[in-house]
């Protein structure tokens, strides 16, 4: 079984980042770590995670199954950096709600750091901002660390694309995004007793005036112009699956807080934003999700337990 870090402790060595960095690095790496996934333009294992989340987009997003999905990909992730990297460590998480009380600018903080960290804002560029992120700094490449061009390249995308287009990856800090997570926030997903209200809670609304942990990390690191907070291409930036596995954690604690119920309590939609079943039903314990060549379909069942047949695995 697999313990994730603690981030409350920021439990990783300097040898412990540097080696799940260079497990990245590897899985990015189409000499060794082909792609197998199927779908054309992509060149390596790291390109078939994010092609399968672009290819399910429309059906994983605003949805029940949301983060039951994200669950099952970051375990899969994390299987395939030790089963083709070699990576004897676990899938760490980021607890940005740390970064966010330390009083330091995002900058300092230790994930943005060049050598034991994953490197940190783009350079500043002009560009479209239709959502209106506010105070945007960046855009552009990320200059230094491990993702650093050429060292590093984001191949699909933007949007929805598949073709194989490789380039820098970019981030666009915006801080007010960045501090709508907060451990207040965390509380009131948390503070419910039904799963699709948690589910709802976390994903929230896409309106960027009301606050919401997902979009916090995605938007915050992101931007406007920066990967991750593309909604398709949002894994090319590593960041993504520390940020995910975050939220990973924040659904088992809060099914920790009532076992077993919690372990058969779903629901939410099938059909994303269709919170009143106008169009479809809700999910069920035996709706199934995949990860196309990368893992089997399993049903929602099977991964609701962290200890359970599919998935092994704790957080500290």
């Amino acid at each position: 079984m697999q313990l994730m870090p603690s981030s409350t402790r920021r439990a990783l060595s300097n040898d412990e980042k540097k080696s799940y960095i260079a497990a990245v690095q590897c899985l990015g790496n189409k000499k060794k770590a082909k792609s197998i996934s199927g779908i054309p333009g992509l060149q390596s294992r790291y390109d078939d995670f994010q092609g399968i989340h672009s290819v399910q987009t429309p059906d994983i997003h605003w949805v029940g199954h949301f983060m039951l999905w994200h669950r099952y990909y970051i375990a899969t992730y994390e299987k395939t950096l030790r089963d083709v990297c070699g990576y004897r460590g676990a899938q760490p998480y980021w607890n940005w709600t740390i970064d966010n009380n330390s009083g330091k600018d995002m900058t300092q903080w230790p994930i943005f750091n060049n050598h034991t960290g994953f490197g940190g804002n783009g350079v500043y560029v002009d560009g479209e901002n239709p959502f209106g992120i506010p105070e945007r700094s960046g855009g552009g490449c990320v200059q230094r660390g491990p993702f650093a061009w050429p060292k590093w390249s984001v191949n699909l995308g933007p949007g929805s694309s598949l073709a194989y287009n490789p380039r820098c990856l970019t981030r666009d800090f915006s801080r007010p995004m960045m501090r709508w997570a907060t451990p207040e926030l965390v509380n009131w997903v948390l503070n419910v007793t039904k799963y699709e209200d948690f589910a709802y809670r976390l994903e929230n609304v896409p309106v960027f005036t009301i606050p919401n942990v997902h979009g916090a990390g995605h938007f915050g690191v992101g931007g406007a112009l920066g990967a991750l907070g593309d909604v398709y291409a949002s894994p090319g930036d590593p960041i993504f699956y520390l940020h995910h596995t975050t939220m990973d954690r924040m659904l088992w604690t809060w099914q920790k807080r009532n076992l077993p119920a919690r372990l058969y309590d779903v629901g939410g939609p099938v059909v994303p934003f269709d919170y009143q079943n106008l169009v479809g039903p809700n999910i069920t314990l035996s709706f199934k999700v995949g990860l196309g060549k990368l893992a089997p379909n399993v049903t929602l069942a099977k991964i609701m337990n962290l200890q359970g047949d599919v998935l092994c695995y704790d957080y500290e």
